[in-house]
């Protein structure tokens, strides 16, 4: 029997969702992320790497708006850390709320 506890979180689905159906993001998350490391960068925001990807779509389409929701930065963070432990201190991560 499944509890209020073992439901995922609106955004957890949501995440998954974009995810499955966006798979070019993940691979331009994790790219500019190892870039960042090879660099020397210990800590860096996945929010910021959000605006990398923005910045690098804008150049690519042309007047098509792409769509990508801040609140999905903290899931693309946790997806890298548990892909690679290795990098657990890279991106600061916070409890998550249901909602």
């Amino acid at each position: 029997m499944e509890t209020l506890f073992d439901q995922k979180s609106k955004l957890q689905k949501n995440f998954e969702e974009f995810d499955k159906a966006n798979p070019e993001v993940w691979d331009e998350f994790k790219k500019t992320a190892f870039s960042l490391i090879e660099k020397g960068h210990k800590r860096y925001g996945a929010k910021a790497i959000f605006e990398v990807i923005r910045y690098k779509k804008a150049l690519e389409t042309n007047g098509t708006e792409f769509k990508l929701n801040n609140n999905l930065a903290a899931y693309y963070a946790r997806k890298f850390i548990n892909l690679y432990p290795q990098y657990a201190d890279f991106f600061e991560t916070r409890k998550v709320k249901n909602v």
